[in-house]
């Protein structure tokens, strides 16, 4: 029997992904991606004044991320990952300067995580309490935002500032105030079950060469046909099938995965809905200076930029130049290009204790829709032969990560009947 012919529109990870796991069943599968370059919100771009391939923005990775590492490991990408031995946040304030979130191997990671919290400084005992009450309401179902639990639990001003902003920052791209408590509860519990779940690592190239290159070579040697620079304008509903136009062609398919943003799904398929988004602005800076921050990223406390990454550490660059880049999560200001270099240059002059620190280069990337916060929202019902794995995470669902791209991949590809060949 001739293999059934399958669409994947969008070339991000989700896409990727969905593309891989379709043709091992056995589908005769075309890819889509309307950029020139496949990676989505992973991917890399040359930046032509230092000769080098930059991320748009860094990705941290934790390991209880197994479906990534799994598939990593099936393309051979995985040794592209530096993992910790042992989970250390490593954070820094105006006050007091550098410390850190750091555990014992020695201790059970529930005994671990308790005396890490306790020796950050201006914690100690009077933060178990509090922590006892998190652990305890980390194994009901939230309801309402995350400054609602913590409210609700009586969560000590300390620990709130020191670890549940900067975590839930990082996992929700949105503050406390408006992010959703079932979710973060999820990611609290699924990722501080034990050590090796808790652990944080990073790409030791940048993501082009670590992550999509290798995805992509595995594509196609899986027979799997890339058409970059090919936009998706229409598709039609057919009796069994459905056709999809570019500019250029049409094409008609007995299924069409949608991997692209819930937005594009929505033009393409003429669904009436809003989609809530946030921005995340990503702030490159090259010093010729010789510098390297204390660990390969920072978290920052009541700062402006919420985490500052030495990409030359993390890359083991040898350009010359030190990388610096420093990402605003959730960033809502009205201020200017200029202005948003200004205050977090500020920052890394106090975290490197350099007052006179002035970049030779800078690449400042905002993208608009970085990710789809979690809500609640009506449940798609999707034509017959049309799939939906686009990233609208409901309330009590993992967030936007690398992690849920993947899965997302994963889930809709398993819907597919097997093909006898």
């Amino acid at each position: 029997m001739t293999p059934n012919k399958l669409a994947v529109i969008g070339g991000g990870l989700t896409g990727l992904t969905t593309a891989i796991r379709a043709a091992q069943k056995g589908y005769n599968v075309d890819l889509y991606e309307s950029a020139p370059t496949l990676g989505g919100r992973t991917r890399s771009f040359f930046h032509t004044p230092t000769q080098t391939w930059v991320d748009n923005g860094p990705h941290l990775l934790i390991g209880v991320y197994q479906q990534t590492l799994a598939l990593l490991t099936e393309v051979g990408a995985s040794s592209f990952i530096q993992w910790q031995d042992t989970l250390t946040l490593p954070l820094w304030d105006m006050r007091r300067g550098h410390f850190a979130l750091t555990t014992s191997s020695k201790l059970p990671f529930s005994m671990a995580l308790i005396d890490a919290v306790l020796r950050m400084p201006q914690h100690g005992l009077k933060s178990l309490p509090s922590l006892i009450r998190l652990a305890i309401s980390m194994k009901f179902t939230q309801q309402g935002t995350v400054s609602d639990w913590m409210n609700r639990q009586r969560i000590c001003s300390p620990l709130q500032r020191d670890m549940i902003e900067v975590l839930c920052l990082g996992a929700m791209n949105e503050p406390m105030q408006s992010a959703d408590a079932a979710s973060f509860c999820y990611v609290l519990n699924e990722a501080f079950s034990k050590h090796i779940h808790a652990r944080l690592g990073w790409f030791t190239q940048p993501l082009s060469q670590a992550l999509i290159q290798p995805l992509e070579a595995y594509c196609q040697q899986l027979g799997i046909r890339i058409h970059t620079s090919s936009r998706i304008v229409q598709l039609t509903k057919n009796t069994d099938d459905c056709t999809l136009y570019t500019r250029h062609k049409q094409q008609v398919y007995d299924h069409i995965m949608m991997a692209t943003s819930a937005s594009i799904r929505n033009q393409l398929l003429g669904i009436e809905q809003s989609i809530e988004t946030q921005s995340i602005c990503n702030v490159h800076l090259w010093f010729k200076e010789k510098l390297q921050l204390e660990h390969p990223f920072i978290g920052g406390v009541d700062t402006y930029g919420q985490w500052f990454f030495d990409v030359s550490q993390q890359h083991h660059e040898h350009t010359g130049l030190s990388h610096l880049c420093v990402v605003i999560s959730a960033d809502q200001s009205k201020l200017s290009k200029q202005e948003k270099i200004g205050r977090v240059l500020k920052e890394l002059q106090a975290i490197t204790q350099q007052p006179t620190l002035k970049p030779i280069h800078h690449q400042m990337i905002t993208v608009k829709d970085a990710t789809h916060v979690v809500r609640s929202h009506a449940t798609l019902t999707m034509p017959t032969c049309i799939m939906d794995a686009c990233e609208q995470p409901q309330s009590g669902e993992l967030p936007a990560t690398i992690e849920t791209a993947v899965l997302r991949g994963e889930e809709v590809a398993r819907k597919l009947p097997n093909i006898n060949l």
